[in-house]
């Protein structure tokens, strides 16, 4: 059986995704692994700029919704659902999208079109687990998002 939450902690575990996705997004892609990235950057000129992050953290809201729906939707709310559903989710969603991109653009080399899913599939997983200990935490809500 599927747990019923209420709305504000549905959207108090999406914004705890969001944020978590965020930070790590920041050191996976900004830090840790940069020099990385830079080195496997394609021949394209002039795409990349100085990220604005009001643009990059409104992306992170419907992700942080979609990552929350999908943990619901599995049933498994706690950390270790949260885990493999964002893990699931995070490889999935990368893979498509670099390899569609690296069939299609100069963006990126081969080498970080195939490493790329595995950085978001563990960044996606540490999300889903923080937003599945949120789920874990509220009570089976009288008002929930199913409208029971």
């Amino acid at each position: 059986m599927r747990k019923r939450v209420s709305i504000g902690w549905f959207f108090c575990a999406s914004l705890a995704g969001m944020l978590t996705i965020a930070v790590m997004g920041g050191l996976i892609y900004g830090i840790v692994f940069s020099d990385f990235i830079k080195a496997n950057l394609g021949p394209a000129t002039g795409v990349m700029k100085d990220p604005e992050f009001l643009w990059v953290g409104l992306a992170h809201i419907p992700f942080g919704i979609l990552l929350t729906l999908l943990i619901l939707w599995r049933g498994d709310c706690s950390a270790s659902g949260g885990i493999v559903t964002g893990a699931i989710l995070g490889f999935l969603m990368a893979a498509s999208y670099d390899l569609s991109q690296y069939g299609t653009t100069n963006l990126w080399s081969l080498e970080l079109t195939l490493v790329d899913p595995f950085f978001s599939m563990f960044m996606v997983a540490v999300a889903g687990g923080v937003a599945g200990m949120v789920l874990q935490r509220a009570p089976d809500g009288a008002r929930s998002l199913e409208g029971k």
